[in-house]
């Protein structure tokens, strides 16, 4: 029977693959920010936008779009739903009238205040258990690994 490290006993030190391990702990993360955003007033659809709008105010949908790898249509409809929800305004960019800026309403902000404080809190919580030195050599191996697998896979 397999532990949470993945073994198969404490005898067969059997290692378990590096993709593996980064997917399940990417997963409870995940999972965790789903959480947090939930219990900050953010319904799932909406977290990465409202998110990356707290980031980038005036993002357009192309942006985000790009961000989520999902389409501008779906990105569209999803909007939409944050408007009538009170969530985000658009403006009209006043340089290009095609292109509309995406804002977050009073609601957007503090639904994202209270979701980034509390995943400030467990990002201090998880880089504690490593060095500063231990954490930028993990960034750096994260950014080589995904630069190989989206060149060589």
């Amino acid at each position: 029977m397999e532990n949470k490290n993945g073994f198969n006993s404490e005898n067969e030190q059997e290692k378990k693959p590096l993709m593996l391990a980064l997917m399940e702990t990417t997963r409870e993360w995940k999972s965790y920010m789903r959480k947090i955003a939930l219990e900050a007033g953010i319904p799932d659809s909406y977290r990465m936008i409202v998110m990356h709008l707290a980031k980038f105010p005036g993002a357009n949908q192309k942006e985000l779009a790009e961000r989520s790898n999902k389409t501008t249509a779906a990105i569209s409809q999803t909007i939409k739903e944050m408007q009538y929800t009170g969530y985000i305004v658009k403006e009209t960019d006043e340089s290009d009238r095609r292109l509309c800026k995406l804002y977050l309403t009073e609601k957007g902000r503090a639904s994202a205040e209270r979701a980034r404080e509390r995943l400030k809190r467990a990002d201090a919580l998880i880089t504690s258990v490593v060095t500063e030195e231990k954490e930028k050599e993990l960034i750096e191996f994260f950014a080589d690994l995904s630069e190989l697998i989206r060149k060589e896979l």
